[in-house]
């Protein structure tokens, strides 16, 4: 698969996701033989992950924080360096509390449904323009057997009201898309409602930001994840709009990729 950097992986994964089972069984179990229908089915998504498509949207799901989520072309595939903003919201709000939080574009619910699954006394809401998304996020949250959550359309902030909340978390879109082309890799796949951050990659950022100071209760906090490249944007615009405590984190590969504040 010249499109993978791990093509024997990902033929494994495959393999094990048309036989239902997993990878260590088919360790285990060498002589195991796919049907004729299996057999096209794995031929099928070979030539799919060989066109470039991601694992995740082949087998339809992803492991995020030790849950299984499904994902679709209607949401984003979770990364793993957004389990670290996961957990630097977890590192502010007490085992024990009752905080009100939002997950501001939940897609499929990764962030939302991790965060109310590790705080059960907290109210989760989470938020996404694409109701084909919320209806993922929905169905996660219920295979994960977490309550504590509900879900709304809204773009943003705009059918959220005068709601406010002890904090707010966002994985924002925050890609710089070509002008006429779509970005190469497997991003393409993905929707881009999730991907495109206007120009410089950056509206969306800005507007969230800047909304969000109406809807966070004093002393609550923001986190939002952004690019390697934006954590000096993200800053300044928290600085504008007279947030407090601003700190930057970084990521596995020790690139900045997301910033908390306080409510000024």
């Amino acid at each position: 698969m010249n499109s993978s950097d791990s093509p024997q992986l990902d033929a494994e994964v495959l393999l094990a996701n048309v036989l239902g089972t997993d990878r260590s069984r088919l360790y285990a179990h060498p002589e195991m033989t796919p049907s004729r229908t299996s057999a096209a089915d794995f031929k099928r998504l070979l030539n799919s992950r060989r066109a470039g498509c991601p694992v995740a949207y082949l087998t339809g799901s992803r492991e995020f924080r030790s849950m299984v989520l499904r994902v679709t072309r209607h949401t984003l595939i979770p990364r793993p360096e957004t389990e670290l903003l996961v957990e630097a919201a977890l590192e502010r709000i007490p085992g024990h509390g009752r905080a009100g939080i939002l997950d501001l574009g939940t897609g499929s619910g990764a962030i939302g449904v991790a965060v109310a699954a590790a705080r059960p006394y907290c109210t989760v809401t989470a938020v996404d323009l694409s109701t084909d998304a919320l209806a993922v996020a929905r169905e996660n949250a219920a295979a994960n057997g977490v309550a504590n959550i509900s879900f709304r359309q809204s773009d943003w902030f705009g059918n959220l009201h005068n709601r406010r909340f002890d904090a707010i978390l966002c994985n924002p879109p925050y890609v710089e898309f070509p002008r006429s082309a779509l970005p190469p890799g497997e991003i393409r796949f993905e929707p881009r409602l999730a991907l495109d951050g206007g120009h410089n990659g950056t509206d969306c950022i800005r507007i969230i930001i800047f909304g969000a100071l109406r809807h966070i209760n004093q002393g609550g906090f923001m986190i939002i994840e952004h690019a390697h490249d934006q954590g000096d944007y993200v800053r300044q615009q928290f600085r504008i709009n007279h947030y407090r405590d601003i700190s930057t984190r970084r990521d596995y590969a020790g690139l900045e990729r997301y910033t908390c504040a306080l409510r000024p």
